[in-house]
C-alpha cells in the first residue's frame, strides 16, 4: 500500500517541529551582541580589558575582537575611554551599555565558532553580476532581521576588516556545481566561503546559509518565519555541496513576489519570461517564451494575435489540432516563433539565456488532431499521433538553430500524443513535457496497485489503431500503469524530458485531492528514472493544502532524495508555521484523507467526482472526528491569520460531511440529528456566501477554490432554509462543456 503505515502514524504524532540544532530556546536576555564580552567567551571580565587595551594599542585587529561589544561606554566609538569604562563595569561601579533591551529581535547572538558575527564582512568578487550582488543584499537583510547585526559587503578580501563571508564563483567548474549548485564551507579559521554555480548558485546558497544556520524560513504565500534563539553558533569545519535534483522546477502555488520563487529555489520562467527570471537579479531561469502550455492557435494565427485569445477562439483554432504533416502549418509555427523571438529580443525587454531557454510549439489543449492521409500515415508508420506532432517540432527546431542560436523548443506530450513515436527521436534541443494522465491516487513507483479494470467515461483518451489506421477511444484503463510505460520510453529517447504534475483536483476544487503524501514517491521515482524537470500545476489558494502541496514540492525538485523522515519534518514545520500550535490536528486530518482517498482506488483529478476522490462510507462515519480536528486547530491557532486559514481550509471538510452524511442524519436522522446538521449547514451556507465566493452570475462559482476560471459552476441555493445534499450544489457541466 502506498501508505501502508499512514494509521499508525495518525496515532503516533509525537514529533514536534524543531530548529536547526545549532538553536536554542530564546529569552529575553540581549541580542545581537553582549555588551563589553569583547571576546565572545560569554562572561565580561579581565580577559576583557586585557584584549581591549590591545586593540586600543593597535596591537590586535577587528579580526580578533568583537567591536559592537568593545563599545562599553555606547558612544559609537572604541577608544580608551572604553577600556576605563569597562574597568569600572567589573568593579561594579557602572553599568554594561544597554543592548536592545527590549527584546527586538528572535535570534540572540549568531556566531561562528564562538565568534560574533558582529566581526564579519560579506565578501563578493569585484566583477560580481547583478544576481551576486542582490544575494549578498538579501544575506544581509536577513541577518539584520534576525539578530539587529548590520554586515559590511565589500569587493576586496583584502581590505575587508575582520572575518569574511566570502562568495565566490566556481569559475573552474572544481565543483561541478552547474548554473545552480553550491559549496558551503567554514574553515577553522572562521572564514566562510559560499562557492557558487554559474548562474543562480550564489541565490541559492544564501537561502541555503540564512535557513541552516540562522533558522529563516521561507514559505510561498509571502510568509516569512524566523525560530527564536538566545544562541545560535555555525560549527567550524562545516563544509556541504548541494546541486539540484532536477534542472528545471517550476510550480504556480506560489505567492505573490518574485522573491518568494526565488526562495523556494525555483527556476520556471512562465510564458513571457517572467518569475524567477523576471530581471537579471534572480540569475534569469530555465522556460518558454510565450505559451506555457498549449501554442499551436497562436502559430496558426500569426503574431498579430500573439495575446488576443478571444480573437483565436472565435476562427476555432483552440478547438482542434492543425495538420502536422502540411507545409502551410509549418511555415506558420516558424514565422510565429522568428516574430515572437524578434518581438521581445530587438527591443531588448527579455534576453536568450536569462528570461527564457525554450519557444513553445506544442498541441492544443484537445484530442481532434488531423486525420488527413498524410497524417494517418505517420500515426500508422510511428504507432502514434505523437510522431507528427514530434517530425513538426524537429524541423521548427532545425529552423530556429541559426536565427536564435541556444533557444530550444518546447513541446508537450499530451492527451493522444503522450505514446511516444516508435522512430522519431527527439532532438536534443526539443523539450519533451510529459503530460501524466494517469491515476492521481497511486504513486508513479507502485503501479501494480492501480486496477485493470475499464476506462474512465468521463476521459475521452484515444489511441491509433494500426489494424483500422484511425484513431480509437481506448478500451483499457488509463492508470499509472499504461502511463509510466509511455513515460519511461520516452525517458529511453530524450534526456531532456520534463514532467507536467497535476497536483489537484481543478474541476471540483472544493473538493480537494487527497494526495498531499504521494509527493515523496513521485518525485523521488521521477529522479531515479531520468526526468530533469518538473513542472506543478495547482491552485494558488491555500483552503485545500494547495500551499502545502506547492512547498513540499519544492523541497522535492532541489533535493529528490531527502529521507522520508526529511519530507515528514518538512510538512510538520509547514503546517506548524502556516497553521499554528494546533498543526498536530491538520496532519492527522491529512493522513485520514489520504486513508479515504486510499480506499476508492483509482481515480483522476480532472475526470471524476468528488466521492470519487473519497470513500464516502469513511467520511460519513468520521465526520465528527475530523471537524473535531479543524475546531481543535482553530482553538489552538495563536493569531488571527492563522485562524483564518484553519477556518478557510475547514470548509471542504464541512461540504463533505455534510454530503456524506446527508441521507442519515437529515433525510433519516432523530429530530436532534436534523437540528445538528441543519446548523451546520446553515453555517457553511452562511460562510461561502459572506466570503465572496459567488461571482454575480446565475448559479455560483466556487472563485477562492477554483481560481482562474476553474472550480465550475455551482447551483448554490438562494437560501439556507434550503437544505439538500450539499453535493447537488455542483452543476453537472463543468464550465458549460458537459
Amino acid at each position: 500500500m502506498k501508505r501502508i503505515i499512514c494509521a499508525l502514524i495518525v496515532l503516533l504524532m509525537l514529533v514536534t517541529a524543531a530548529p536547526p540544532a545549532s538553536l536554542a530556546a530564546t529569552s529575553d536576555g540581549v541580542h545581537g551582541f553582549i555588551p563589553c564580552d569583547c571576546n565572545d567567551d560569554g562572561a565580561v571580565d579581565m580577559k576583557d580589558v586585557l584584549l581591549l587595551r590591545r586593540f586600543v594599542a593597535s596591537a590586535v585587529t577587528e579580526k580578533d575582537i568583537d567591536i559592537l561589544a568593545a563599545d562599553a561606554n555606547g558612544d559609537g566609538s572604541v577608544n580608551i575611554k572604553d577600556v576605563e569604562y569597562l574597568r569600572r563595569v567589573i568593579a561594579g561601579a557602572e553599568e554594561p551599555a544597554k543592548n536592545n533591551a527590549d527584546g527586538k529581535y528572535d535570534v540572540g547572538v549568531l556566531r561562528v565558532g564562538g565568534r560574533n558575527i558582529a566581526r564579519y564582512t560579506i565578501v563578493i568578487p569585484h566583477d560580481a553580476d547583478e544576481c551576486m550582488t542582490y544575494s549578498s543584499n538579501i544575506l544581509r537583510r536577513y541577518i539584520r532581521y534576525a539578530c539587529g547585526i548590520d554586515l559590511n559587503i565589500a569587493s576586496d578580501r583584502q581590505t575587508a576588516k575582520g572575518f569574511a563571508i566570502e562568495y565566490r564563483l566556481d569559475r573552474e567548474d572544481e565543483y561541478a556545481l552547474g548554473d545552480e549548485g553550491y559549496v558551503v564551507s567554514v574553515g577553522e579559521d572562521g572564514d566562510i566561503t559560499l562557492t557558487c554555480g554559474a548562474k543562480r548558485g550564489c541565490l541559492y546558497v544564501t537561502y541555503y546559509f540564512l535557513e541552516k544556520f540562522v533558522g529563516w524560513r521561507f514559505l510561498n504565500d509571502d510568509i516569512e518565519y524566523l525560530y527564536k534563539a538566545d544562541v545560535v553558533d555555525i560549527p567550524l569545519g562545516f563544509e556541504e555541496r548541494e546541486v539540484p535534483g532536477f534542472m528545471y522546477r517550476g510550480l504556480n502555488q506560489i505567492g505573490s513576489t518574485y522573491d518568494d520563487f526565488a526562495g523556494l529555489r525555483l527556476n520556471a520562467v512562465d510564458s513571457e519570461g517572467s518569475y524567477a527570471a523576471a530581471n537579471k537579479k534572480y540569475g534569469g531561469g530555465v522556460g518558454n517564451l510565450h505559451a506555457h502550455g498549449h501554442s499551436y492557435g497562436y502559430q496558426m494565427a500569426g503574431i498579430e494575435y500573439a495575446y488576443d485569445n478571444g480573437a483565436i477562439e472565435k476562427m476555432g483554432l483552440f478547438e482542434t489540432q492543425p495538420c502536422l504533416t502540411s507545409e502551410e502549418t509549418y511555415r506558420k509555427f516558424v514565422d510565429f516563433n522568428f516574430a515572437i523571438y524578434d518581438m521581445w529580443v530587438k527591443n531588448g525587454t527579455r534576453i536568450p539565456g536569462v528570461h527564457f531557454t525554450m519557444i513553445s510549439c506544442s498541441p492544443n489543449d484537445n484530442t481532434k488532431f488531423c486525420t488527413c492521409e498524410n497524417c494517418k500515415k505517420v500515426y500508422s508508420e510511428e504507432g502514434s499521433i505523437a510522431g507528427t506532432v514530434f517530425r513538426m517540432s524537429n524541423r521548427v527546431a532545425e529552423a530556429q538553430r541559426e536565427y536564435m542560436p541556444g533557444v530550444g523548443v518546447y513541446t508537450i506530450a499530451y492527451w493522444d500524443a503522450r505514446n511516444p513515436p516508435k522512430y522519431t527521436r527527439p532532438l536534443d534541443d526539443v523539450c519533451v513535457c510529459f503530460c501524466v494522465g494517469g491515476c492521481n491516487n497511486h504513486t508513479f513507483d507502485r503501479t501494480d496497485e492501480c486496477e485493470a479494470a475499464g476506462g474512465n467515461p468521463r476521459y475521452p483518451f484515444m489511441v491509433w489503431d494500426t489494424t483500422q489506421n484511425k484513431a480509437v477511444r481506448a478500451d483499457f484503463n488509463v492508470s499509472n500503469a499504461y502511463d509510466m510505460d509511455c513515460y519511461k520510453k520516452w525517458a529511453e529517447l530524450t534526456n531532456n524530458l520534463f514532467v507536467w504534475y497535476y497536483a489537484c483536483n481543478f474541476t471540483y476544487m472544493i473538493s480537494p485531492c487527497p494526495n498531499v503524501l504521494n509527493i515523496y514517491n513521485d518525485y523521488r521515482f521521477l529522479a531515479e528514472t531520468g526526468t530533469a524537470g518538473v513542472y506543478t500545476e495547482g491552485s494558488s489558494y491555500g483552503n485545500t493544502f494547495e500551499l502545502l502541496r506547492g512547498y513540499l514540492a519544492s523541497r522535492m525538485m532541489w533535493d529528490p532524495y531527502m529521507s522520508e523522515e526529511e519530507f515528514e519534518g518538512y510538512l510538520d514545520e509547514y503546517l506548524m508555521i502556516y497553521y499554528g500550535d494546533g498543526w498536530r490536528s491538520i496532519k492527522e486530518y491529512i493522513y485520514m484523507q489520504d486513508i479515504c482517498g486510499n480506499l476508492n482506488g483509482c481515480f483522476m483529478n480532472n475526470f471524476d467526482r468528488p466521492w470519487n476522490f473519497y470513500n464516502k462510507e469513511y467520511y460519513a462515519a468520521n465526520y465528527d472526528r475530523m471537524l473535531g480536528l479543524f475546531d481543535a486547530a482553530y482553538e489552538d491557532a495563536k493569531d488571527g491569520k492563522q485562524k483564518e486559514r484553519v477556518k478557510l481550509a475547514r470548509v471542504h471538510v464541512y461540504f463533505l460531511g455534510l454530503s456524506a452524511t446527508y441521507e442519515s442524519r437529515y433525510v433519516n436522522g432523530t429530530e436532534a440529528e436534523r437540528a445538528a446538521y441543519k446548523e451546520q449547514y446553515e453555517y457553511l451556507w452562511d460562510l461561502v456566501r459572506t466570503e465572496g465566493y459567488a461571482d454575480g452570475r446565475d448559479g455560483f462559482r466556487c472563485i477562492d477554490f477554483g481560481g482562474g476560471g476553474y472550480g465550475g459552476l455551482m447551483n448554490f441555493p438562494s437560501n439556507s432554509g434550503d437544505v439538500r445534499d450539499t453535493m447537488s450544489w455542483i452543476l453537472e457541466d463543468f464550465n458549460g462543456s458537459w
